[in-house]
Formats: structure tokens, C-alpha cells, sequence
């Protein structure tokens, strides 16, 4: 629900600026601002500040994955649609999934492949293909959609590392600060890149106080990392990120029943590709009890 909300606010954001990439800067540095002070308020998180330097190093590096993810989203959509991206980022998600529990990256230790984790994913996968049909499908070059799909990949060893340092600080609120700050670094210097390539960045006009609002892509986000670093541990980076995918198809589905966008209306293909996320999350956690 949260990426759901966190989308529609970024997207509006989007509109407003007219750069992707600064968008993406804003709200991660939202995000930073907000979860610094709640861990500033908390003694128990400044605490847990101190044990970051028991983490192995490449476990603080989770923020690249979002990162990565929103800077290779905004570089491919206009040149591969938002079908192709939407489809290659949840085929990435899912593979990487799959091959991270199964590695044991994550904070719950190794997940075998069975049959019903492996139905559920591919399930998954065919949901969200369902769900884009409407969009159109463009040609793109195979680089292109390998790295759309490596996107997608990032993003789950980005939910592992993340859990990792929440298992090692015992507090949620660190993780999502070291996510946040690594992540805010990365897209500043990408920015800073693309303004140097460009000779500048060519940037709309800024919400002001009547438009707060769209602001909140941030505070979303950081609240949805939190969740994800504590949840990972018990459901695994594969169901974690197949609830999210369903989360997000749901929220969307209401949202856009409570506050329509112009031009895409809701159709029953939408409403069967959401029930099939969901019947994707719940296929996956038979493997759990067997």
C-alpha cells in the first residue's frame, strides 16, 4: 500500500519537476530527513547507531539497490514502455528472490526452491504481464531489458542486506537510516552526472506549501523499508517481495477507484491480475509449512 501511495505522490512529483532523477533525490532525501529524526528521538536507535561497525561492509550497501533501481526505471521507460519495465522489474524481483533465499543472503538463512515457491513466482509473473497488457509493448534492445531486470534484482538483495542490519543493530530504524543515506549519495551523484552531461538540469516548478503533499513519496518510503527489514526474516526475500508486488497491484486497484487518473479506467483484467498476485503469495507459503 505504502509503494503504492509512494508512486502515485512521486509520479505527481514527477510531473511537476520534469526530472526523474531529481524526483527520485527528493524523495529519498525526504525519506533520510525523516528517518534521522526518529532515530535522533530514539536513545535505543542511537545505541544501535554504534553496533554498525560489527556489519560486514558490503551489508550497508542495500541502498544501491533502490538506488540503482529508480535511476535504471528512469533512464528505461521512455524507451521500452512502462509494460516491458514493469514486467522485467517483477521478473528480476522474483528471480532474485528466489536465488537469494535459496543462497541464504537474507537474515532468515537458506529457503530450498521448491514447487509451490517456484509456481508462485512465475504466477506472479503472469499476474502483472496480465495486468500491463493494456499498456502496448514497444521493441527495446535486449541491453536495455537486461538491465531492467537487473533492476528488479537489485531491489531484492537490497530487502537481504537491509534485514541483515536490522538482525546485527537489532533496530529497524538504523537499517532504513543506512539505506537512506547510501541511497540519497548515490542519486546525488547521479544527478550531479546527468546535470554535467546535459549542461544542467532544466527543472519545472517546485510544490509550495499548498501542494505538501507530494512531499510524503519519502516519509513513505522510509516506513515501508523499516517494515520490510523486520518482515524479511520470517517470510524471505522471495515472499516479501511477491506480497509487496500484491500490496502494490491492490492499492493501486483502490486508489484508483477513490481518485481515478484521466484515461485509465479500471477494467476486470485488473481486478484478475490482483487476484492472482494474492493467490501467488499465498501458493508461495505452502513451502513454509511443508
Amino acid at each position: 500500500v505504502l509503494i503504492a501511495l509512494q508512486q502515485r505522490v512521486n509520479g505527481e512529483l514527477k510531473i511537476a519537476l520534469g526530472d526523474a532523477l531529481l524526483t527520485a533525490l527528493v524523495s529519498f532525501t525526504t525519506g533520510l530527513v525523516t528517518v534521522l529524526v526518529v532515530v535522533l528521538a530514539r536513545p535505543a536507535a542511537r545505541r544501535a547507531v554504534g553496533l554498525l561497525r560489527e556489519v560486514p561492509r558490503h551489508q550497508l550497501l542495500g541502498g544501491l539497490g533502490g538506488a540503482s533501481f529508480v535511476a535504471i526505471g528512469a533512464a528505461a521507460a521512455p524507451e521500452v514502455g512502462i509494460a516491458l519495465l514493469t514486467v522485467g522489474v517483477v521478473a528480476g524481483q522474483t528471480g532474485g528472490g528466489l536465488a537469494v533465499d535459496r543462497l541464504g543472503l537474507g537474515p532468515g538463512g537458506s529457503h530450498p526452491l521448491t514447487p509451490p515457491r517456484l509456481l508462485g513466482a512465475a504466477v506472479c509473473l503472469v499476474a502483472v504481464g496480465i495486468s500491463v497488457l493494456g499498456e502496448g509493448v514497444r521493441s527495446a534492445s535486449p541491453l536495455l531489458l537486461l538491465l531492467v531486470v537487473a533492476a528488479g534484482l537489485l531491489v531484492a538483495v537490497s530487502q537481504a542486506l537491509n534485514g541483515q542490519v536490522r538482525r546485527l543493530t537489532g533496530d529497524a530504524g538504523v537499517a532504513t537510516l543506512v539505506n537512506f543515506v547510501v541511497g540519497s549519495v548515490a542519486l546525488g551523484l547521479g544527478v550531479a552526472i546527468h546535470a554535467a552531461a546535459v549542461g544542467g538540469l532544466d527543472v519545472g516548478q517546485w510544490p509550495g506549501a499548498g501542494r505538501w503533499w507530494l512531499y510524503l513519496g519519502g516519509p513513505f518510503g522510509a516506513v515501508f523499508v523499516a517494515v520490510a527489514a523486520v518482515v524479511v526474516r520470517r517470510l524471505g526475500v522471495l515472499r516479501l517481495g511477491l506480497a509487496i508486488i500484491a500490496g502494490q497491484l491492490g492499492a493501486a486497484l483502490l486508489l484508483d477507484l477513490a481518485v481515478p487518473v484521466s484515461g485509465r479506467p479500471v477494467d476486470v483484467v485488473t481486478v484478475v491480475a490482483v487476484v492472482l498476485t494474492f493467490g501467488a503469495v499465498a501458493l508461495s507459503g505452502r513451502a513454509a509449512k511443508t
